[in-house]
């Protein structure tokens, strides 16, 4: 015998049916609201954090004498006193450097030093870098890398903190922190994405400011074959812009503990907007 179920019951569990289905879907819809608003929530630190960054450097910049001033600098010259140390604390040799950078309208390096009887000299067009000694260009790769990095890198240290606003820099605010000479300090994270200079991507910084005037107090520095922390000691300022004068530099653990110290820094006769002529940066292959 066969059962034949009335039409209107057929109707009645298709409409049911329906019914389940959208309350099904609806409550997908719901689950994927609440995980779209937990998101959200997770990124206000994010966004908090980087404020706080933005504030810190911000200040830092104003203590320094301000974005204005530093970005109407055109040149910058002075020399870089240079004494290195080994393991045991022994004098290993002592350097003065000739610095001068073109600032605006593109970056330019000359430097020059004399070493054992040797005139080293780099140069640095902002497209390509060489390194001299004695007036020959030295084309091996150790060379060629040495003048890149050497030009880059001098000038990085000495504009800081207006460094830290140049394009491809990520900041982290990593809050109040105690170093291991007992200073309270500001910490800032400072990685810099692939493709930002000669290293991005490669290194990652921790700068240490002041908590009363925003100057900086140390760096530590993972540039993944080890680490190095620097003491800022002094500074002094030369028309309107504070520039670190002395910075001791040591090898260091994990744990921005100083090992020993590798090398002291000492800039002097720093000066701005002097002329310095397009032949400097000129190199006669």
């Amino acid at each position: 015998m066969i059962l034949k179920i009335p039409t209107f019951l057929i109707s009645k569990r298709k409409h049911s049916l329906l019914l389940i289905v959208l309350i099904g879907l609806l409550g997908l819809g719901c689950k994927g609201d609440s995980k779209k608003d937990s998101s959200v929530e997770r990124t206000v630190p994010a966004k908090e954090e980087l404020s706080k960054a933005d504030k810190l450097v911000k200040e830092a910049i104003h203590s320094a004498g301000g974005m204005g001033n530093w970005s109407a600098k055109k040149t910058m010259s002075y020399t870089k006193n240079i004494q290195s140390f080994d393991s045991s604390g022994t004098l290993l040799r002592t350097v003065a450097q000739i610095h001068k950078y073109q600032l605006k309208p593109s970056f330019k390096t000359y430097m020059s030093w004399e070493l054992d009887g040797n005139k080293h000299e780099i140069v640095n067009n902002g497209k390509q870098a060489w390194k001299l000694v004695n007036g020959e260009i030295q084309e091996d790769k150790v060379a060629v890398n040495s003048a890149w990095n050497s030009s880059f890198g001098s000038q990085y240290m000495v504009c800081m903190p207006f460094k830290l606003k140049a394009p491809g820099t990520l900041l982290k605010y990593e809050g109040i922190d105690t170093l291991s000479n007992n200073r309270i300090v500001h910490n800032l994270q400072v990685t810099y994405e692939k493709g930002a200079g000669s290293s991005g991507g490669m290194h990652t910084w921790n700068y240490y400011l002041n908590t009363d005037n925003y100057q900086f107090v140390a760096n530590f520095l993972d540039h993944g074959k080890g680490y190095t922390y620097t003491d800022y000691d002094t500074f002094i300022e030369v028309d309107g812009i504070v520039v670190t004068k002395e910075r001791k530099s040591y090898v260091s653990n994990e744990n921005r503990e100083p090992v020993y110290l590798r090398t002291v820094y000492s800039n002097s006769n720093i000066q701005f907007d002097i002329e310095l002529p397009e032949e400097l940066f000129k190199v006669k292959n």
